[in-house]
């Protein structure tokens, strides 16, 4: 995910994030004190920085050395074919991201974390983090290294204006739900006599609003439109029409203009990532009163959701499982060993990323060092805590990326009033009928 905010943000954006590599063997570092070498990829130059740094100064005796590289993560299905193919460098530990978690896990490619020594709960780890990593059969496949909830980033100034308060609490309460939210979009509107308008673009409520979808893309191998994703389409269009939202495709220049436009746009549907690696590098300032920095607040909104996150996964045929094990549990706490816990602590810490653990969460989520000034002050440590612990991705899916991505493309032409509702779906279902010929689509 971060490498796709990153991305998109020397373009626009840019975040994702993924780890792969070969972990070779790994000896105990008793006696001669040997250690055996890990190749791990991951998806970002700014992860092999993050990960080679701890792994430096780090004071626990590791019984390997890992060997990191960079795999971005759309090349990543072409790099493992070519390294299983050639059976060179094909990584022992990698990482995986919403958009390819379901497709190793539901593959032979990944080990039982069991197999590694391993083990997760959900009194340790957020639910949704085990939900996405376990395969059919029930087996655990991947461990959560980082989650990414999303939440409700509004501007101060125009809930002062528009709603008669700017606090957080206050303004919860008014889009608690989606039917609050459309109220609120409507006040927004009207108030500002049609110059602002609750959001940039219809895709930055597509996520929440589906997350409650209890519906996979394909069911049998047929096509599922889904009630939860036919209201979504009526929705929606109820508040293109209204002109409670503008047409900006998200991540493009017109939806980054609007971050720092003192004006036009109320809020936008966020993560802890993208206010980090987005929202603050798009502001037009780096202190209060510079553009619309310090003019944010955030609220958990009318969904329970996340952007996206990572997870550690070994493979399958990796021949030092123990060592994988090791390296896995250093950077997820999967492990009850207080010191490395201590350091799986430190690393989130020290890099502000949002832990999939629960237990490390616990620990830091009221540090100080976490109420950003760009939000007023607030913990946005904590205000990620509240929504975690509620997100349900028991329904994700291999089709999510491609056929939802398909689904986004044409409602943003309807929402941009080029195409009728029943165009656009007639044409979304072309387009995956093309892609996809084995999926029945009526």
């Amino acid at each position: 995910m971060r490498e796709m905010f990153h991305r998109l943000t020397a373009a626009g954006l840019g975040l994702a994030v993924g780890l792969t590599s070969c972990l070779a063997a790994m000896t105990a570092m008793t006696g001669c004190g040997r250690r055996e070498s890990v190749t791990v990829w991951v998806y970002s130059d700014e992860y092999k920085r993050e990960l080679e740094d701890f792994l430096k100064n780090t004071p626990l005796r590791l019984r390997f050395a890992a060997n990191i590289r960079v795999v971005n993560s759309s090349d990543f299905r072409e790099e493992l074919d070519s390294a299983l193919a050639t059976k060179q460098g094909v990584p022992d530990v990698f990482m995986l991201s919403p958009d390819n978690i379901r497709e190793y896990v539901e593959s032979d490619l990944t080990a039982d974390i069991a197999s590694l020594g391993l083990s997760v709960s959900e009194e340790q780890y957020y639910s949704h983090m085990i939900q996405a990593a376990t395969a059919p059969n029930g087996t655990v496949k991947a461990v959560g290294w980082q989650s990414d909830p999303g939440v409700l980033m509004y501007r101060r100034s125009m809930a002062q204006v528009y709603l008669g308060t700017d606090n957080p609490d206050a303004v919860q309460a008014m889009v608690a739900d989606w039917d609050g939210f459309y109220a609120t979009a409507q006040k927004v509107y009207e108030q500002s006599g049609g110059k602002t308008r609750m959001l940039a673009g219809q895709e930055d409520m597509m996520k929440p609003y589906l997350s409650a979808d209890n519906s996979p893309w394909v069911v049998n191998g047929n096509l599922v439109l889904s009630n939860r994703k036919m209201a979504y389409v009526s929705y929606m269009g109820k508040m293109a029409e209204e002109h409670l939202i503008y047409h900006a495709e998200q991540w493009s220049e017109a939806w980054l203009k609007g971050i720092s436009d003192s004006q036009s746009v109320f809020g936008y549907f966020s993560s802890g990532i993208c206010m980090q690696y987005v929202m603050k590098q798009a502001c037009g300032g780096s202190l209060k009163g510079e553009g619309s920095y310090g003019d944010w607040a955030v609220i958990p909104g009318p969904a329970r959701y996340c952007w996206g996150g990572s997870w550690l996964a070994a493979y399958s045929g990796c021949r030092h499982k123990e060592a994988a094990g090791e390296f896995i549990a250093l950077f997820t706490a999967c492990t009850d060993d207080a010191d490395w816990l201590e350091q799986s602590v430190k690393y989130f810490r020290t890099t502000g990323e949002f832990a999939a653990s629960s237990r490390v969460v616990s620990e830091i989520r009221f540090d100080p060092q976490f109420e950003d000034s760009f939000i007023g002050g607030q913990n946005y440590y904590q205000q990620l805590s509240i929504v975690a612990r509620d997100i349900d991705m028991s329904h994700l899916s291999v089709y999510d990326n491609d056929i939802g991505g398909l689904f986004k493309t044409y409602l943003n032409e309807y929402a941009g009033g080029l195409k009728s509702a029943d165009q656009a779906l007639d044409d979304f279902k072309t387009s995956v009928k093309m892609a996809y010929p084995e999926i029945v689509v009526r």
